[in-house]
């Protein structure tokens, strides 16, 4: 049978669920977009007490997700989350919570790859997802490992959702007005590949 006749949904798209067709240039922008990650992770405008901080790291994994699809995203987010326990900085308590903090809170970032970016409301909507979906993983790392360290008068789920809170919106603002500009960029360099905007 030819597939090549056989239309393809847009979410299967979206997904981009087949490696072997993603050719060298996607192969090499998830090589980019991890390396670019790790060091864009190290450079920190601030660090909170017991992990997390403000950095441009989520960018390119989200741009990839964006870019590429979801399936793309969970590479880079996998690659990124397994590489950021082995850098300076990497907060590990307990195995459990490293997991949560660092692979699935990274690869999560990848379901903004199910939004289709047509213009800057999209792309809004895209970070959102993905950083929602970080958070989910963060929130529970801090709420199962970290309440000891919640004040007395604060419940240890509002301690864990505010702690997070603290570097994840600036860190999702940062992405929001950084990353339609490269789109943009990107999408006037390598017109056909993704039509993000």
């Amino acid at each position: 049978m030819n597939t090549d006749s056989v239309p393809v949904s847009p979410l299967r798209a979206r997904l981009n669920l087949n490696p072997t067709e993603w050719g060298v240039q996607a192969y090499a922008e998830l090589g980019v977009a991890v390396a670019l990650a790790a060091v864009l992770g190290q450079v920190r405008l601030f660090v909170m007490p017991q992990g997390g901080s403000v950095s441009l790291e989520l960018l390119p994994i989200v741009f990839i997700a964006v870019r590429r699809g979801v399936v793309p995203g969970l590479a880079a987010g996998t690659m990124y989350g397994l590489l950021q326990l082995l850098l300076p900085g990497a907060f590990v308590y307990h195995p459990l919570q490293a997991l949560h903090d660092y692979p699935l809170a990274f690869v999560a970032l990848a379901v903004a790859g199910f939004v289709r970016v047509r213009g800057f409301p999209s792309l809004i909507a895209a970070v959102t997802v993905a950083q929602a979906a970080r958070f989910v993983f963060h929130f529970f790392s801090g709420l199962i490992f970290f309440a000891e360290y919640a004040p007395e008068w604060e419940a240890p789920w509002l301690y864990a959702i505010t702690y997070n809170v603290l570097y994840l919106v600036p860190e999702t603002l940062l992405t929001y007005v950084l990353l339609w500009p490269l789109l943009k960029a990107y999408d006037a360099a390598f017109p056909g590949i993704r039509g993000a905007a």
